[in-house]
């Protein structure tokens, strides 16, 4: 587009550092939605081949679970803090140089983590890089790629809108990252053949290469800037991502160490400490990045809690269900068919999401979704030493398709209540739905880790309790596995603590499984409590005839009147 064009009244850019939306061509929008398309398929897969390899990562690199950790905290830490810099980069800096700088920490991330999984460095160069920590600055520039990416694949999907749908870009923008997982847990066996994970990364620059190319072929139209950044900015946001930062290693150390490791205290009282601060600062400056006394609004702590509660419910599947498979011993290459299931749900309701989404009735999905997620821990329970994945197939169908299509709902509402209070307010609402689905995300992991593992030591110690070593049952198992391994030692002794530990094994397995059905049953009812409570308060507002948003929808059409 010509520097010379003059934007018309509605194609104007809706608030400062975000485009135009000028009037295309058909054949351009096409292009704008699929650019946008595939470059938030690209951020989802900053995570999700992470997330996916993390265990084949550690073993190539030697790392323990703990270092391994570190990894996954590098990524959350920048995902979860860096919205509100980046929101300022676009107000001051504009479109194009925020283009820019997101291809460079993408091609950056990506280079990174090839050049030493190949060791093309070191052989051309003769350069010794430790791989392990430029694996962590690799994810942590991913972490920030990811939440950048994202921003520009939502506005590349709202260029592809018609204008009557074209709030439906965010919706798009922020459900394509949700099939980062699911893809990559279907192309990774594919990949990573023999634990290779060289092609992995090539294929992250690959995608890298590509966007390179598609957001320089079609860039966004310009937009207004002007000077937003202030001293203050620098600390306040120090005071907030270190809050942050400390919280994503509280909850993910949390859970690979265990919650009574000491050292573990001290992240946590940094983060209530710093948080506190930062938000103190933005309370009593004058042009606050975020609207505090907004975000602690009674709707607003609600959607917040909404949101959270709904990630939190949404572990079932990602750590729920494929955690149980992974401890019944089945790998990625064994669970393609289940994750090609998650991800026909989750591209349905991302559809629907995105063609049906109706502002004027926002509540009811929510409660279907929450309902669906119910009716899926309920099937789920149940679950034995013979569980195989086409025994989930139904039922995670039904948790993926509600962890999409709760989504609509929830930006739209969250972006009106924003909207009706003017655009400054709506880094704010980034903040808090970023925060509530990264960290809302860690905190149910992390949660059913903890609950997993004590009801497994609680079952064990039960069962083992229960064990009569006079069993004849139990005597002619341990003879028979004590016969088989004779075959292979002369040590009659040895064979039989050998038997006795195999027996301990499937008991432990059994345990395992014993807590992961607890677990079903436990998602299963707060899911069912949640509805009824969602359901009582719609039916409140249906009662009475009234709409939550009315206040926000009646101050968003008055903006949209001719002035």
């Amino acid at each position: 587009m010509s520097n010379e064009y003059q934007f018309k009244p509605h194609e104007q850019p809706f608030m400062v550092g975000s485009p135009a939306t000028p009037d295309h061509p058909v054949p351009r929008k096409v292009l704008y939605l699929l650019i946008g398309i595939f470059i938030g398929l690209t951020a989802s897969f900053q995570n999700g081949l992470l997330v996916a390899n993390l265990t084949q990562i550690q073993g190539e690199m030697g790392l323990t679970p703990v270092e391994g950790g570190w990894i996954s905290v590098a990524y959350n830490m920048t995902n979860a803090c860096i919205t509100v810099l980046l929101y300022k980069i676009r107000q001051q800096f504009g479109m194009s140089l925020f283009s820019k700088i997101t291809l460079f920490f993408l091609l950056t991330a990506t280079s990174m983590q090839w050049l030493v999984s190949s060791g093309l460095l070191t052989t051309t160069t003769g350069i010794q890089i430790d791989s392990y920590y430029l694996e962590i600055v690799a994810r942590g520039f991913s972490g920030v790629v990811a939440s950048a990416m994202t921003v520009l694949s939502i506005f590349y999907c709202l260029q592809g809108m018609p204008a009557a749908k074209r709030i439906s870009g965010l919706i798009l923008g922020f459900g394509l990252v949700q099939l980062g997982i699911p893809l990559s847990r279907i192309i990774s066996p594919y990949l990573a053949i023999d634990g290779q994970l060289e092609n992995l990364f090539l294929f992250e620059v690959g995608l890298a290469l590509i966007c390179f190319g598609l957001m320089n072929i079609l860039e966004l139209p310009a937009g207004i800037t002007e000077k937003v950044f202030e001293k203050l900015d620098i600390l306040s946001f120090a005071f907030f991502a270190s809050g942050l930062a400390a919280l994503c290693v509280f909850f993910v150390q949390g859970r690979i160490q265990w919650w009574s490791t000491p050292w573990l205290s001290y992240p946590l009282i940094i983060a209530v400490i710093t948080i506190s601060i930062a938000l103190w600062i933005e309370t009593h400056r004058k042009n606050p990045m975020l609207q505090v006394r907004w975000m602690r609004s009674r709707n607003i702590i609600a959607f917040m809690i909404t949101g959270a509660t709904m990630r939190i419910l949404l572990s079932e599947q990602s750590v729920g269900a494929a955690g149980l498979l992974a401890n019944l011993g089945y790998g990625n290459d064994q669970l393609i068919t289940f994750y090609i299931v998650v991800l026909a749900a989750s591209v349905l309701a991302l559809a629907i999401s995105v063609f049906r989404t109706n502002a004027m009735e926002l509540r009811r999905p929510v409660i279907f979704a929450v309902a669906l997620i119910a009716l899926g821990a309920w099937i789920d329970t149940g679950v034995s030493v013979n569980s195989a994945p086409y025994m989930f197939y139904a039922s995670q169908f039904m948790i993926a398709f509600a962890a999409i299509y709760f989504m609509g709902p929830m930006v739209f509402e969250g972006m009106f209540r924003a909207l009706a209070n003017g655009p400054a307010y709506i880094i704010s609402f980034s903040v808090i739905f970023g925060i509530s689905q990264t960290i809302g995300g860690l905190a149910g992991a992390a949660a059913i880790q903890a609950f997993t593992t004590i009801r497994t030591k609680v079952h064990y110690a039960d069962m083992v309790g229960a064990v009569n070593l006079g069993d004849p049952a139990l005597a002619g198992q341990v003879a028979g596995i004590r016969g088989g391994l004779l075959s292979q030692t002369t040590d009659s002794a040895q064979a039989s603590i050998a038997a006795v530990a195999r027996v301990l094994q499937g008991v432990q397995q059994q345990a395992t499984v014993a807590a992961y059905d607890d677990l079903f049953f436990l998602m299963g009812s707060i899911a069912t409590i949640t509805v009824i409570i969602l359901l009582i308060n719609y039916l409140y507002y249906r009662y009475h005839k009234i709409n939550p948003l009315a206040k926000e929808l009646a101050a968003i059409a008055k903006m949209r009147e001719p002035k």
